[in-house]
């Protein structure tokens, strides 16, 4: 079945696989025409044999020239045939939605791959999607990027549970001296105790024969 296309005119980024469809809408231009040119292949196929430059802004980029044509509003090339097609897109009022087969390249697998790689690192579905996109417009090998994610990701996650372990560590660390001082101080106050009853004992008794001398004065 069709993919639903977006409002821009084509199906969702990374949506296609060998075997979808992709669908994108085309509009007429400021001269009134589609700006779209079809072939009939010898095996009987329609195909996409040109698209034209257009001022419509409609979604013709997300095409590709030699795409085999799978229907045009519905209407397929079987039950239409080439002369069918091309009288309907003759007859359409302002818009017609082209739909496509769509077979991944392999460097548009590898560019999925690619922002799949890079969504475990944490880069929002978009942004993974913009950067993969890039990669591979830019000539850079997907695959590879793709592996290299995967190894940051791997190395990340493997960095991670070090630093937790050294926090259990350290942590555990922290607790046993802090145990230790607490002991510490305990056996200090329990060696302390005694001594000090001692001595308020004695200041005690002192003072107790201070007030009894100064009684003894006073009297005499």
């Amino acid at each position: 079945s069709a993919a639903a296309p977006t409002p821009s005119g084509g199906t969702p980024a990374g949506r296609a696989d060998a075997n979808d469809v992709v669908g994108v809408r085309l509009s007429r231009d400021s001269g009134g025409l589609f700006r779209l040119v079809l072939k009939r292949a010898e095996s009987g196929e329609v195909y996409i044999g040109a698209l034209l430059p257009s001022d419509s802004g409609d979604g013709r980029a997300l095409l590709r020239e030699g795409e085999v044509v799978a229907a045009i509003d519905g209407l397929t090339a079987g039950a239409a045939g080439f002369e069918g097609l091309l009288a309907h897109v003759k007859a359409a009022e302002q818009s017609i939605l082209l739909e496509v087969r769509r077979r991944r390249q392999p460097q548009e697998e590898g560019g999925a791959a690619l922002a799949h790689a890079l969504g475990r690192l944490g880069l929002g579905q978009e942004a993974a999607a913009g950067v993969a996109s890039a990669a591979v417009e830019r000539g850079i090998d997907p695959a590879a990027a793709a592996g290299l994610a995967e190894n940051l990701h791997r190395k990340g996650e493997e960095m991670k549970l070090g630093w937790q372990n050294a926090a259990t560590q350290i942590g555990g660390w922290w607790r046993d001296r802090t145990e230790a001082a607490q002991e510490k101080i305990e056996a200090i106050k329990q060696a302390a105790g005694p001594a000090l009853r001692e001595t308020s004992e004695e200041v005690g008794h002192t003072l107790q024969q201070m007030r009894e001398e100064v009684a003894l004065k006073a009297e005499g």
